[in-house]
């Protein structure tokens, strides 16, 4: 019966705690669905369309929640397995949901590749992000104790693990924030204890506690 009760709690404090926006305001604008870009073999680098440019890649609805990208004559190219994917210093950005990662997606010889950015990089790429790494978090209590110094504090969960996070979100009866459908985002509009677990799970060791002072 507790068992049951604590379930339904997380599952009442996800429904409530979710944002009307659907992701976050991120810089970068996500490349959608019809929309092209280019590849430069030579420089090796990524750039919008150019109505000049004969050679192009088209964003298309993929398999689940990924998509793909087709070639000018509309023949399959290549997938990243990303959910957002935007362009940033010439190269082509994504984001992973269940990786809980961003990755710098590499192009050879109609090969495709990918690269996980380091937290440097990503805390260089969303400045107003506090980013925080999943090896931080105490291995004993899997806690980790926050100074909210911010109105609205911006916090992205970085994953420097190979672990995958399939289903997780963030859950919490006694703060107020929001939650995006790019997972391991949040914004924090009032201190308290926020939760970042499987839903329904009852493994605490799975558990990743943010304390928000």
């Amino acid at each position: 019966m507790k068992k049951i009760l604590i379930t339904f709690l997380i599952m009442f404090c996800a429904f409530t705690c979710a944002c009307a926006s659907n992701m976050p305001d991120l810089k970068y604008k996500n490349i959608g669905v019809k929309d092209k870009i280019t590849f430069d073999i030579n420089s090796d680098t990524w750039s919008k369309f150019n109505k000049k440019d004969k050679n192009y890649f088209i964003k298309t609805n993929g398999f689940g929640d990924f998509y793909d990208y087709l070639d000018a004559e509309r023949n399959f190219a290549f997938t990243t397995n990303s959910e957002y994917e935007f362009i940033y210093n010439n190269s082509l950005i994504g984001f992973s949901n269940r990786d809980m990662k961003f990755y710098d997606i590499l192009y050879d010889n109609k090969t495709i590749g990918k690269r996980a950015l380091t937290k440097e990089e990503v805390e260089t790429m969303l400045p107003d992000y506090k980013v925080i790494a999943l090896s931080e978090f105490s291995p004993k209590t899997n806690s980790l104790k926050i100074k909210k110094n911010k109105r609205a504090l911006k916090i992205l969960l970085y994953n420097d693990t190979e672990r995958n996070f399939e289903g997780y979100v963030f859950t919490s009866g006694n703060t107020k924030f929001e939650q995006y459908d790019l997972r391991g985002f949040l914004t924090v509009h009032s201190p308290g204890m926020i939760q970042f677990s499987r839903l329904g799970e009852q493994d605490d060791k799975n558990w990743y506690v943010l304390l928000i002072r």
